[in-house]
């Protein structure tokens, strides 16, 4: 399925593809983490079911019949040999089901994909300053910006690179068909945060519920197409896609009410083959879940970022237990335990990231004090929706009220800065061929656009150097956790996609963490926490989630008496990530398919010989005493549209 009203599909596009620059990393078996074969002979059967849920409901009642309408000595003859297939016959090669990685696999990979933002109302020559839905009407307008145009310029086929306008239905097809050229087969499993539909930034086509519901459809789609049904299971995809929800996958925006509520129940509808069904429940009650990517080792977290989102009206942060971001934080540490004692590891990921300015205070706090108390199990923090380029630091300092310089930026300064929309940055956008103009200062629904959308950007950029700089010289790493920020696919700067490696083997030395060893609690102590974990699961069972009136302070943190080590580079752990970006305006240039290139590889280019705390701590001090890494930084950070110049400051 192509996107758009009338989707022709270009032959050229895949008779003359683009050998891309070599893929960075091993190879690995995309099936080597799915699930055990299961018996579909019923399959047949439910195939004509309109809905994911509907088809596994009506396999599972297929199968109970035909149990029920088959004679009990046939039955005893299916179970002999049944049994029989599962005994190791020596000498015969049996079926490989374990999830134990293949000796010739030092590491797998696995893709992060954010902020797609397809638009039906974008056209190829509309004006910016409509947001690229209004046609232009000078014969001279040809999509190149040149020297003192105010009008903004045009879009281009496949997007307008550095401005406001989304993502065209030709790249969210392009993006996709990228993917299953290059990566099918190659990654182990997808995290995917949100925002699957446009911005609400044109008065002249308000976004509608209706339109919200069918983009994220849409997409999950596209999803389906190139990922497929695994053809032992036509009701699993090839691979786990853990999808989680966006700030404008809902409407309208930013708002959503505790749930259950009709967001929710559209979404576990058309997510149903991507959330696990012994999740099914939660999420349906909370918009989040796990899912474990490779079974009994590691597990990605989807949060819903919206219960803890400080432009959500419709709840109030983590300030009561009966509020739905407390319950999730309940919930995120009640799984995280059960994790550390199966020695899982675990990516925590979702939309809005973690920010002190995004999250509301009592969730910031609660999430980075959850962040530093579980080091030993949680081995990735991965965000999006901000489109830069970037990772921040959540500290001990944080959750103490001992930060200083980083945090003590004004609101009014961040308010006063959202206005300006980079109109000074008008001069370096001949190299991109785009331009935004002044006048869209005006049009923009503040409201949406917050300061990690560019609009604050050199506020933030002050915020973080002063985060950076204020990394002390002898650090302790259990007082610090890294939140990696991906860029977009929207063109907001250039489209964008991230692929990570983690280990797969496991280090002997090391030696499996326990609970006691990790943090350094007593028997009595792992006993009260596997007590209180039981009672709120029986609570839970009992009420759905036990809900109290009574209004509490922002939870003062537990912190144990010996912090958690920082976990070793064991099964699961990020090694490093490669980026990859589309030249946007060469591309709408020569009118070509867009390519995705790479942009840099942490391990090359910044030095990283892992993704570990350590090493992202000494990158933050070297960049700000660095000038030219700096400048490396900052143009990776605006995905190379050659407008770093105006943030060095």
């Amino acid at each position: 399925m192509r996107l758009g009203r009338s989707n022709p599909r270009h032959a050229s596009w895949r008779s003359a593809e683009v050998i891309p620059r070599s893929v960075p990393y091993a190879k690995s078996d995309g099936n080597a983490w799915h699930s055990l074969k299961q018996d579909h002979r019923q399959t047949s059967r439910c195939s004509t079911a309109t809905s994911a849920q509907m088809r596994k409901t009506c396999l599972s009642s297929s199968r109970t019949r035909w149990i029920h309408s088959t004679p009990s000595h046939l039955l005893f003859v299916c179970c002999i040999l049944h049994c029989l297939w599962h005994l190791p016959i020596y000498g015969v090669a049996q079926p490989d089901r374990s999830y134990e990685p293949k000796e010739s696999s030092l590491f797998g990979n696995f893709l992060h994909i954010t902020d797609i933002h397809p638009d039906e109302f974008y056209i190829a020559g509309g004006t910016i300053s409509s947001s690229c839905h209004k046609n232009t009407t000078s014969d001279d307008e040809d999509g190149l910006v040149g020297p003192g145009r105010t009008d903004g310029g045009v879009g281009g086929k496949y997007g307008a690179p550095y401005s406001i306008c989304d993502s065209p239905f030709s790249l969210t097809n392009a993006t996709f068909d990228w993917i299953d050229r290059n990566l099918i087969g190659n990654i182990d499993f997808v995290v995917w945060t949100g925002d699957n539909a446009r911005h609400d930034s044109d008065n002249k086509h308000p976004r509608t519920q209706k339109e919200i519901e069918d983009l994220n459809q849409a997409i999950a789609e596209k999803f389906l197409e190139i990922f497929k049904h695994d053809e032992d299971d036509p009701f699993q995809t090839r691979i786990p896609i853990v999808p989680s929800i966006g700030n404008n996958d809902v409407y309208p925006h930013n708002i959503m009410e505790p749930g259950p509520n009709r967001i929710l129940q559209h979404l576990s509808d058309i997510w149903s083959e991507f959330i696990p069904e012994d999740q099914y429940h939660t999420f349906q009650h909370g918009g989040y879940y796990t899912s474990e990517v490779v079974t009994g080792k590691i597990s990605v977290i989807a949060l819903n970022t919206l219960y803890f989102f400080n432009q959500n009206a419709a709840v109030d942060g983590c300030d009561s237990n009966s509020e739905p971001g407390t319950e999730q934080m309940d919930w995120l540490e009640v799984e995280l335990k059960s994790m550390r004692r199966r020695k899982m590891v675990a990516y925590l990921t979702g939309h809005v990231p973690p920010a002190r300015k995004s999250y509301s205070t009592s969730c910031f706090i609660r999430y980075t004090d959850i962040a530093l108390r579980y080091q030993d199990v949680i081995v990735g923090h991965l965000f999006g929706h901000a489109n830069i380029d970037h990772f921040f630091l959540l500290s001990e300092s944080t959750v103490t009220g001992t930060s200083s310089d980083a945090d003590e930026i004004e609101e009014s300064e961040m308010g006063a800065e959202a206005g300006r929309i980079r109109g000074s940055t008008q001069k370096n956008f001949r190299t991109t061929g785009m331009t935004r103009s002044r006048q869209q200062d005006e049009d923009i629904n503040d409201n949406e656009y917050d300061l990690f959308h560019g609009l604050g950007l050199n506020s933030y950029l002050l915020e973080l150097w002063r985060q950076y700089e204020g990394i002390p010289k002898h650090v302790k790493l259990n007082d610090y956790a890294v939140v990696l920020v991906s860029p977009s696919v929207i063109p907001t700067y250039n489209p964008t996609l991230r692929v990570y490696s983690y280990q797969l083997t496991i280090e002997k030395e090391d030696g499996p963490l326990t609970l006691n060893s990790a943090v350094g609690k007593s028997e009595e102590e792992e006993e009260d926490d596997e007590e209180e974990e039981k009672e709120y699961l029986d609570e839970s069972d009992e009420n759905d989630f036990v809900k109290k009136k009574k209004k509490k302070k922002p939870k003062k943190p537990k912190r144990p008496a010996n912090p958690p080590a920082v976990p070793p580079i064991t099964f699961g752990f990020p090694l490093n990530y490669t980026q990859y970006w589309v030249n946007l305006t060469h591309t709408n240039l020569l009118e070509t398919q867009p390519e995705f290139e790479i942009e840099y590889r942490t391990q090359e280019d910044y030095g990283l010989q892992d993704l570990s705390v350590a090493h992202w701590l000494d990158l933050a001090k070297k960049i700000v005493k660095d000038e030219q890494l700096k400048k490396e930084y900052l143009a990776w950070m605006v995905v190379l549209t050659g407008t770093e110049n105006d943030h060095l400051q």
